[in-house]
């Protein structure tokens, strides 16, 4: 988990120095985003939550935030836009924020039924981040709770390929966003495959992977924040905004 504590003021600077000396000796063929350049010149609040979440190691914190720094440039996060992304995975209630946890965190909602192998897994990660950048620059990075809606989901619905990439695109590009993983619903058919899921889970993502039930999803998300599908009061019905 992330610690509370925060880095000394010379771990920011390390990181910040090292970054912006390898830019100078080492350029990247393909040229960091200037907004994420500006991310870590004009403030220190992104290298703060890497260096909470990798225990201040410094060195850790320079070679993965290099890592994601390439990532963000080859993916386009900031060019994924409403029109630039598949229209029908956008619009149909598959993935989506909606309410927010006890903690006040939103809820990005994956709802696992209306998912089949078929569909395109980079086109639905595309969606992912989307949401997950939009939260991010809405909230000034807090953390966002992932919803995994289990409800009347078959084993047609279950691609683990599809579930390792989710859990790869936190651990790797986002590792300081998750506060909660909440499995709801979780069919019995599938408890043998949701073993299979937590094999892929880093330690610290277990500690914050709750399985939850519609007797007790108010332990984590109250009723009034709770779909009614979930065994909550909220009629909501999805439509992008």
């Amino acid at each position: 988990m992330p610690s509370d504590q925060d880095p000394t003021p010379e771990q920011i600077s390390q990181v910040k120095s090292s970054i912006l000396q390898k830019l100078e000796q080492e350029p990247p063929a393909e040229p960091f985003h200037p907004n994420d350049l500006k991310r870590i010149t004009d403030s220190d609040l992104w290298i703060t939550k890497l260096l909470q979440v990798y225990d201040f190691d410094v060195e850790k914190c320079i070679t993965r935030l290099w890592s994601n720094l390439a990532w963000r440039q080859s993916f386009g996060v900031y060019d994924l836009t409403e029109k630039s992304l598949n229209q029908e995975y956008l619009n149909d209630g598959s993935i989506f924020v909606h309410n927010k946890d006890k903690d006040g965190k939103p809820l990005l909602i994956l709802t696992i039924n209306k998912h089949s192998k078929s569909r395109n897994q980079e086109e639905l990660l595309r969606v992912i981040v989307f949401w997950i950048e939009r939260l991010q620059r809405e909230s000034n990075l807090d953390k966002i709770t992932i919803f995994m809606d289990m409800t009347g989901t078959g084993l047609s619905n279950l691609d683990l390929d599809f579930i390792k990439s989710i859990i790869g695109v936190f651990e790797t590009k986002y590792p300081y966003v998750p506060n909660y993983i909440l499995v709801h619903d979780l069919p019995f058919l599938l408890n043998a495959a949701f073993k299979i899921v937590k094999t892929f889970l880093p330690a610290e993502a277990l500690k914050i992977l709750k399985v939850t039930t519609k007797k007790d999803i108010d332990q984590y998300v109250d009723k009034d924040n709770c779909l009614k599908i979930w065994g909550g009061n909220d009629d909501y019905v999805y439509k992008f905004a």
